[in-house]
């Protein structure tokens, strides 16, 4: 066999440089390789896998002897056929029968190490049993050592597992930081949750505070009884306000209970100008929402209905499941909503919990038809299970 010249070894040393250097760059981008051309994941890694052994095969093959031989007796198209064959196999026997150890249930649930071990064993075995007989049927007589070529598949199969070993480390290390400003955003948006619902929470309509502690100096004197039962349902109405446990959420049932609270003072003050119905289906009452949601609508009617006009106002609080969950409604008597509505605080404190506990599952209606009302559409049920 002719040797080759200096320029054709040098050629022969480049191209197998830049091969390898192609080979392993595939391999450490694996995962990315044509993701966006190639939808199905298992012909996708079979593909990947395919390019991959190809540029490392075709990187060593100059630097064997059996090679440069078929490339001089019998062309370069044949050695580089011989490689494709080669490859094929490889690729559709030798991946797959990899990919199933390592995806097996038992072997994921190895340490990283063991898992490892495995790996680069696997590599290794498959690619003797694959390429010790495959050299039979592809090369001359001439050409077939089988001590070479188990050396060599060793050597391919093992530095090809370490490779692919390293770039699932790395890719591991990836997400795990990942995972870890994942949990810490996560972590941090709850904080940031938290404290807005504190904040809500914690604020009371002053004026409505500042009204019913008048009304009780005043019934102090004029009716002590009155005056008595006003300041009980006043420091239930707080006592429900700010104790909650930590608890964002509490039932319809101790929602309603809050708002007839409510209504107990404003009864006091008002005595006959206000009139209250209150209707809720039985199988909603272990029903979550957001704490202390029922009493700033109620209020708002009391303000807008009896206030404004200083004459009997009717209140209905009605509570209903339907299709899309259920809702909450808060109708008077009281003058027409404006068609551009500017909210309080009650009412956009309402909208913010909402926003907050049920986002994207709610809806914050107000309507003049065919009477007036706001109403409250909750689309995400979640119920109480201890309370039942």
């Amino acid at each position: 066999m002719r040797q080759p010249t200096i320029l054709e070894f040098i050629i022969f040393i480049t191209a197998s440089l830049a091969l390898a250097i192609a080979g392993f760059y595939l391999l450490a981008n694996f995962t990315r390789l044509f993701k966006t051309t190639i939808r199905n994941e298992l012909v996708r890694k079979n593909v990947a896998v395919w390019l991959i052994i190809l540029c490392i095969s075709l990187a060593i093959s100059p630097l064997s002897n059996g090679f440069i031989y078929i490339v001089y007796t019998h062309g370069i198209a044949h050695a580089i056929l011989i490689e494709l064959l080669s490859t094929t196999v490889n690729a559709l026997f030798g991946y797959n029968i990899v990919r199933l150890v390592v995806e097996n249930k038992k072997v994921k649930s190895f340490t990283f190490l063991r898992r490892t071990i495995i790996l680069l064993l696997t590599f290794v075995v498959v690619s003797v049993a694959i390429n010790a007989p495959l050299s039979y049927f592809l090369y001359p007589v001439q050409l077939r050592n089988i001590g070479f070529t188990i050396l060599s598949t060793i050597y391919i199969g093992g530095l090809t597992g370490l490779v692919y070993t390293l770039t699932s480390y790395l890719d591991l290390e990836r997400k795990r930081k990942f995972d870890e400003k994942e949990l810490e955003l996560s972590r941090l948006q709850a904080l940031k949750t938290k404290a807005e619902l504190d904040a809500l929470h914690s604020k009371v309509n002053p004026h409505f505070l500042y009204n019913a502690l008048n009304s009780i100096a005043d019934l102090s004197i004029t009716d002590g009884k009155k005056a008595r039962k006003m300041t009980v349902a006043l420091a239930d109405l707080f006592r429900y306000s700010i104790n909650y446990s930590s608890n964002n959420y509490s039932t319809v049932k101790e929602e309603v209970e809050m708002a007839e609270v409510y209504l107990v003072i404003e009864k006091i003050r008002f005595e006959d100008q206000l009139n209250c119905t209150i209707k809720v289906d039985e199988e909603l009452k272990h029903y979550l929402v957001p704490r202390f949601i029922l009493q700033p609508l109620i209020e708002n009617a009391v303000k807008h209905g009896l206030k404004a006009t200083g004459q009997m106002t009717v209140i209905e609080l009605e509570i209903k499941k339907n299709e899309a969950g259920f809702v909450m409604s808060v109708s008077d008597n009281g003058p027409a909503f404006p068609d551009e509505i500017n909210p309080g605080y009650g009412v956009k404190s309402v909208y913010d919990k909402l926003e907050l506990l049920f986002p994207g599952n709610f809806e914050l209606k107000f309507s003049n038809t065919p009477r007036k009302q706001v109403s409250i559409q909750i689309k995400k049920l979640m119920k109480n299970e201890p309370g039942i």
